[in-house]
C-alpha cells in the first residue's frame, strides 16, 4: 500500500520591505504570477494556430497590512525598493522546509482600507517587480532580472544565447 504524501502548507512568514520586518502586521502576500506573453501565428500551411512565447508578462507584488504604515506610505513611488519574504512550509509528520523570496521593485500604490472605530484597518502595497528570486531548501528554482535579460528555472538560464547575440 502506498502511503499517502500529504500537501505542504505555510506555516509562517515574514516579510522585509526595505530591511524594515512586517511579520506582526502583515495579513497576507500575494505573489507574482509567472506568465509568459504568447502571441498566436498560424500560417497558410498550418491547420491551426500555435502559440510563440515573446517574453513574460509584468511581476506585480501586492501585501495587506493591518498597520497605518507610515514606513510604507514613504516609500510611495520609489524605485529599486528591496523586499525579503521568508516562508515556513511542512507537510504532516514531515521535516520543515525553508522558502525565501527576494524581490526589488517600485512601489505603485498604497490603498488605505476602510476606517471604522473599533475594527481592524487594513492597507494594500503593492508593487511592479524587476527581479524576483525563489530558492526552497537552498536549492534556485526561479530566477527573473529583468533589466540585466536573465530567465532562469530550475538552473536554466532560458536567455543565456539572447545576451550572448546582444553582447551583453
Amino acid at each position: 500500500m502506498i502511503a499517502p504524501r500529504i500537501p505542504r502548507a505555510l506555516k509562517y512568514f515574514n516579510i522585509y520591505v526595505d530591511g524594515i520586518p512586517y511579520r506582526e502586521k502583515c495579513d497576507s502576500v500575494t505573489l507574482p504570477s509567472l506568465n509568459f506573453v504568447v502571441e498566436s501565428f498560424r500560417a497558410g500551411g498550418m491547420d491551426a494556430p500555435v502559440g510563440i512565447e515573446m517574453g513574460m508578462e509584468e511581476l506585480t507584488l501586492s501585501m495587506t497590512v493591518a498597520d497605518c504604515s507610515d514606513e510604507l506610505l514613504g516609500l510611495l513611488g520609489k524605485p529599486n525598493i528591496d523586499i525579503s519574504l521568508r516562508g515556513a512550509i511542512q507537510a504532516q509528520g514531515a521535516a520543515e522546509e525553508g522558502i525565501v523570496i527576494s524581490m526589488r521593485g517600485f512601489c505603485k500604490s498604497y490603498e488605505p482600507g476602510q476606517w471604522q472605530p473599533g475594527a481592524k484597518s487594513t492597507t494594500t502595497i503593492n508593487y511592479t517587480l524587476n527581479y524576483f528570486k525563489y530558492v526552497q531548501n537552498d536549492k534556485e528554482i526561479v530566477e527573473i532580472d529583468i533589466y540585466n535579460m536573465v530567465r532562469r528555472f530550475n538552473g536554466v538560464d532560458q536567455l543565456a544565447k539572447h545576451r550572448e547575440l546582444l553582447g551583453m
